[in-house]
């Protein structure tokens, strides 16, 4: 009785240890998607003409918002900056929409969409829900390009890790970004979900 009671015990021990592990992962992973600010546009078409002015038109938008974005330290400062300069974003991309010969327009709202996992130079991003710079083109029926706008990983010569950790992103949040650590965390996500289903 005493070894079944000891066993049981250890056995608790090791579960609410492991519980506390999960949910600890699971926090850092959540404020990745708070510390995040993402660009989505979508192509009017998915025809040669239109995926090559999306490319001009992200490199326009890119360019104009490196410098009113670089003293950001939040996520929330890099919004407020581009939701102050929404007409100017959209009057940007309307000028190089313009000036290829497109008779379409850009629509540009700030939002929260679900991305799925993307990999970029360096850096890999979960899927999930993050905020958004949308930058519409036409009917916005084409291909997307996805980028990261805060932290500017997208822009500029630092290294991703830098970038990342200049704005507060923590050592174990830089490592599953940019080490490839998802399947750890996937783990300990799904053993959470067990124990918390058994302990209610």
């Amino acid at each position: 009785m005493k070894k079944f009671l000891s066993i049981i015990l250890t056995l608790t021990v090791f579960l609410l240890a492991a519980v506390c592990i999960g949910r600890e992962a699971l926090s850092e992973e959540m404020e990745i998607y708070e510390k995040t600010l993402r660009l989505h546009i979508p192509a009017n078409s998915d025809s040669k003409s239109d995926q090559a002015v999306k490319i001009k038109v992200r490199d326009a938008i890119l360019q104009s918002l490196e410098a009113p974005l670089s003293d950001c330290k939040t996520r929330d400062e890099a919004i407020e900056i581009i939701q102050q300069m929404t007409d100017t974003i959209t009057l940007r991309a309307n000028e190089v929409l313009k000036e290829n010969g497109m008779d379409y327009t850009a629509r540009v709202c700030v939002t929260e969409e679900y991305y799925p996992e993307k990999d970029y130079d360096g850096l890999s991003l979960p899927a999930g829900n993050y905020a958004s710079l949308k930058i519409e083109l036409g009917e916005a029926e084409g291909k997307n390009w996805w980028c990261v706008l805060f932290p500017q990983v997208c822009v500029g010569t630092a290294k991703p890790e830098e970038a990342l950790a200049e704005v507060g992103f923590t050592a174990s949040q830089i490592r599953l970004l940019t080490e490839h650590e998802e399947c750890e965390y996937v783990v300990k996500f799904k053993l959470v979900e067990i124990l918390e289903g058994i302990f209610g």
